[in-house]
């Protein structure tokens, strides 16, 4: 008899745990079915249609997928949380067994039209492809958190490539509601960085959020500004330095002897090196002059114009080596190729010849007298074709290694001042 007790009060127990198990479940079923009763998802949560809906948001961003500066496209990861009240959502918990929450897709319930304002390719429905629920609380509160991938239009600004800082928009548009139906208010008014993954190009320097009610064209917005600056060592290594050795190279043309007749064929060769740079930096910049254009691109164009100007006087110095000595040098191209090669300056000064002459003077009577003249000889040394040449080498490589540097340490100041 005692065990048939002990197996009684068992099987009354465990109907009592499974029916305070099942008990939530049923009260659940039942609140769904009541709060869809009479229930129109194309009407807003409010008693008078005069009142006005707030929607209260924060936005999280997960990770910037990719930004494609020649197209102008952003794309982001990233959701929202977006809460408003409903009063048909209201119920009395403790009619349904304590229920203190309940989930809806959103596909059942209302909530607000959301699309994004500043589509790359087509506007998009917040939350229209994939199907997230709608949490309501006893209060009628409820709560949503619809994520996406967002491809928005942003116009870069590539003016200090690769050292240059974007600032993208994305804008986002209530839809379908004037001002006075529905307004936007944001929670915070920075980005909530909490499950952001960094990006290897690309530097989260700041964030805002914000939104914008405009009567004008009863339209409210909410944008969420980005502002990233780019990592720039892997073009530090593999465009910039490349750039700058390859201009230094430029100057080295003056230094090859000109019997070796391979002064033009270097000049050319740093010339299309320099072209093939204008052309990768060219491919990874956007085909726009607004805002304005890099001044990557501006350097290089100054570099290619310095080296076609190396290459046209090293035909000049050429044209100097190769001239034939019988033709006179002009006296002013003496002068300047004595000064730089300090043919006077640094040789000791000759001693002067004596050369003996006679002057022959008439007297009285016709008897004419012979008297011995002496004269100085000045020994000049003489200046060459050659020496023109060597003399053009000196001067055309300061110039070009003045321009060289002029122009690189304008970049870099230029650069710093940014």
């Amino acid at each position: 008899m005692a065990g048939v007790g002990v197996i009684f009060l068992w099987t009354i127990l465990s109907s009592m745990i499974l029916t305070n198990i099942a008990q939530p479940i049923d009260a659940s079923n039942r609140l769904s079915v009541d709060l869809m009763k009479n229930y129109n998802k194309r009407i807003r949560g409010v008693r008078d249609m005069k009142e006005l809906t707030t929607l209260h948001f924060h936005f999280n961003l997960v990770r910037i997928a990719e930004y494609d500066e020649v197209n102008g496209k952003l794309s982001i990861v990233g959701y929202f949380g977006m809460f408003w009240h409903d009063f048909r959502m209201e119920w009395n918990s403790s009619q349904y067994n304590g229920t203190g929450t309940i989930l809806f897709e959103e596909k059942e319930v209302w909530r607000p039209f959301i699309v994004l304002g500043s589509p790359q390719e087509e506007f998009k429905r917040l939350g229209d492809d994939d199907n997230f629920f709608v949490r309501y609380s006893p209060a009628g509160f409820a709560e949503w958190y619809p994520g996406d991938i967002w491809a928005t239009a942003c116009t870069p600004d590539v003016y200090m490539y690769p050292y240059d800082t974007q600032s993208c928009e994305v804008l986002f548009v209530v839809w379908g509601y004037a001002v006075s139906e529905i307004a936007a208010r944001a929670l915070s008014d920075k980005v909530n960085l909490h499950v952001y993954t960094a990006h290897g190009m690309w530097d989260l320097t700041d964030t805002s959020v914000a939104s914008y009610s405009d009567p004008v064209r009863q339209l409210t917005t909410i944008t969420i500004v980005l502002e990233m600056k780019r990592i720039s060592t892997f073009h530090l290594i593999n465009m910039i330095l490349p750039i700058v050795l390859v201009g230094l190279l430029n100057n080295l043309v003056f230094l090859l002897p000109a019997q070796s007749g391979e002064r033009v064929g270097y000049s050319i060769t740093v010339l299309l090196a320099i072209a093939v740079f204008q052309t990768i930096a060219s491919d990874n910049l956007p085909t726009v002059s607004k805002p304005r254009i890099s001044l990557l691109c501006i350097k290089l164009l100054i570099d290619l114009v310095l080296s076609a100007l190396v290459m046209t006087l090293t035909i000049v110095t050429l044209y100097f080596y190769h001239m034939p000595e019988t033709r006179r040098i002009p006296s002013c191209v003496v002068v300047v190729t004595k000064c730089v090669l300090c043919k006077n300056c640094c040789k000791p000064n000759k001693q002067k010849s004596k050369s003996e002459k006679y002057k022959e003077s008439v007297v009285g009577n016709g008897i004419v007298i012979k008297e011995s003249v002496l004269e100085e000889d000045n020994q000049q040394s003489t200046v060459t074709w050659t020496d023109v040449g060597k003399s053009s080498d000196i001067v055309f490589a300061v110039f070009s290694l003045l321009t060289f540097l002029a122009s690189n340490i304008v970049f870099i100041l230029v650069v710093a001042r940014n």
